[in-house]
């Protein structure tokens, strides 16, 4: 005997780099409430190897839904960051009941530039660069090669990414070609704007305190003349809401339990 039709399906999509895994949930409680929980790692991440390219994912995800017949069942959102973009992408073809974005990514290039001008960009570099133990002699040259290429943004501009053209695994993402994954998220990047403006179906944003990888004034500003709900964690002192998971699940939990 299978087991028995979901009401609802819970969709998460992770940061660029992030794992559906780390959104800790108790299943238990989603099956007690006949809501199928799915945990989407994209090409990259999680155990998977390739070049993320949000298009091809939503894709394939399009595909496992199509394949398993799950596309008539009521869908809510939750994605993190780049995440909450490809959710809101997804939006075109899917409809939710809600999405719920986490520190969204309105504008990839936008990001970077962000994180050159504030000095920040280290955070991203430290996404990119490999941290095999079996290999220090490699990483080492690797990351003399990223952070003299992309220490600074004029790669944006040129479009030049020469010598890039290598694989980057580590705990977070696992990359196939470093330059393909930087032309297919920042040359010339995506940008949500429009699509959060013109949004119809509900929509909430959760923000932290502080966020180095966007700026929080224009999320908030787009939130607001789109008339979307902003939620601001307390708790949340990062971009990758360190510590506050849980009380952004709370929040989304009372909601979609009956």
């Amino acid at each position: 005997m299978g087991l028995p039709r979901p009401r609802l399906l819970l969709l998460i999509w992770p940061s660029t780099g992030g794992n559906a895994r780390s959104f800790r949930i108790k299943e238990s409680e989603l099956i007690s409430q006949k809501i199928m929980l799915i945990r989407y790692n994209p090409t990259s991440h999680g155990n998977s190897f390739g070049n993320y390219n949000p298009s091809d994912s939503i894709d394939q995800l399009m595909h496992f839904l199509r394949l398993n017949h799950l596309l008539e069942i009521p869908l809510v959102g939750i994605g993190h960051s780049g995440g909450g973009a490809a959710l809101v992408m997804l939006g075109n073809q899917l409809k939710f009941l809600k999405k719920y974005l986490l520190s969204p990514i309105l504008n990839s290039r936008l990001s970077l530039e962000y994180l050159y001008e504030n000095r920040n960009i280290d955070e991203f570099l430290k996404l990119i660069i490999s941290d095999s133990k079996n290999n220090e002699t490699e990483n080492s040259k690797q990351r003399e090669v990223i952070y003299s290429r992309l220490a600074d943004p004029s790669w944006l501009y040129t479009a030049n990414l020469r010598d890039l053209n290598f694989t980057v695994k580590n705990h977070r993402i696992h990359l196939a070609d470093l330059a393909t994954f930087l032309r297919n998220l920042f040359i010339p990047g995506f940008d949500i704007t429009e699509q959060i403006l013109n949004n119809k179906s509900p929509m909430e944003i959760f923000l932290p305190k502080e966020d180095k990888w966007f700026p929080r004034d224009r999320t908030i500003a787009i939130g607001k003349q789109a008339g979307i709900k902003i939620s601001e964690i307390e708790s949340a002192k990062d971009h990758f809401f360190t510590s506050s998971w849980l009380s952004v699940w709370q929040k989304i939990k009372s909601e979609i339990f009956t």
